[in-house]
């Protein structure tokens, strides 16, 4: 097979080819010499791109949950204050016909008991009901929040009143109260 191979190079298109393709040989090598390092180098900068997003993302999570905490600390000083206040059903009284009074609710009938689980933490259950537009039901229930007292609103139903604009509502808020002492030793 090699004295046919060596008869065959003698053609003059045989050595033409042959020179093609060693040209083409070398050409390619030349292009994967000068292609090489270029990638090599591109990988890498793709890594650091990478390796510079998962630092941004881990510090951007971090400084998130650092102000999350820092919003929770400031929430449960917020919450212990309000626990604090041990507001008698009084003031909270007050406090529901203040806040009504600001936002133009008309409270038509209120009821309150003591909470059924006192020993684990002393609440007193107000039921609620009021008349007023949907936007000044809306702002009393969420300004109920900025009350002294720790309140939390456990149902709202509001209804169409018969004959206007007016909504009538029920709302349902459970505030709760620091533990008597004897209460609290006994835990």
């Amino acid at each position: 097979m090699l004295p046919d191979l060596a008869y065959s190079a003698r053609h003059p298109w045989a050595r033409a080819g042959l020179c093609a393709a060693l040209a083409a040989a070398v050409a390619l090598a030349a292009a994967l010499a000068a292609w090489w390092p270029l990638q090599n180098e591109h990988r890498a900068l793709e890594e650091e791109i990478s390796a510079q997003r998962r630092a941004l993302a881990r510090a951007r999570e971090s400084e998130e949950l650092a102000r999350a905490y820092r919003q929770a600390e400031k929430d449960a000083a917020s919450l212990e204050r309000k626990l604090q206040h041990g507001a008698t059903q009084a003031q909270l009284v007050q406090g529901f016909a203040r806040l009504a009074r600001r936002h133009g609710v008309k409270i038509v009938s209120e009821t309150y008991e003591e909470g059924r689980n006192a020993a684990a933490q002393p609440a007193l259950n107000a039921e609620l009901a009021v008349e007023a537009g949907y936007p000044a039901l809306r702002d009393f229930v969420r300004e109920l929040s900025a009350l002294p007292t720790w309140s939390e609103v456990q149902e709202v139903r509001i209804e169409s009143a018969p004959g206007g604009a007016a909504q009538r509502g029920r709302i349902r808020i459970v505030t709760y109260r620091l533990a008597p002492p004897a209460a609290a030793k006994s835990s």
